[in-house]
């Protein structure tokens, strides 16, 4: 990443990387430092849930992406469409009252992305 100076407080933009979902579920799953498959799995464990919300945010907001609620659920090792709908909705509440939720989550799609193009909050 590309810090401008003297302000390090945010990169330069840098071109955007365009991602198919199995690179982006990776992505964030290497940037939680959790393993995919347990991401995937029906767990129900704070870092696994928080995991999943980073990806079902990333999958939403990449413009490129057309996909519907049902196939991000799929994804996600077959959850239901209503599932992503809470992710996402409890996700921009928990973001918008926890800068440390914040944090991470802009640090993820800069991590993915190479970008904040995406990032929303």
């Amino acid at each position: 990443m590309i810090l401008c100076n003297p302000c390090v407080e945010h990169p330069l933009e840098s071109p955007v990387i365009d991602l198919n979902h199995f690179e982006i579920i990776r992505k964030v799953c290497n940037y939680m430092n959790v393993n995919e498959s347990k991401v995937l799995s029906k767990s129900r464990e704070y870092k696994m849930v928080m995991t999943r919300f980073v990806i079902v945010d990333c999958l939403l907001n990449q413009q490129s992406f057309k996909y519907t609620l049902k196939e991000i659920g799929q994804m996600l090792g077959g959850r239901d469409h209503t599932t992503v709908i809470h992710s996402r909705d409890a996700l921009r509440d928990w973001v918008m009252t926890d800068e440390t939720m914040r944090t991470i989550l802009k640090n993820a799609h800069l991590n993915v992305f190479n970008s904040l193009r995406y990032f929303k909050f």
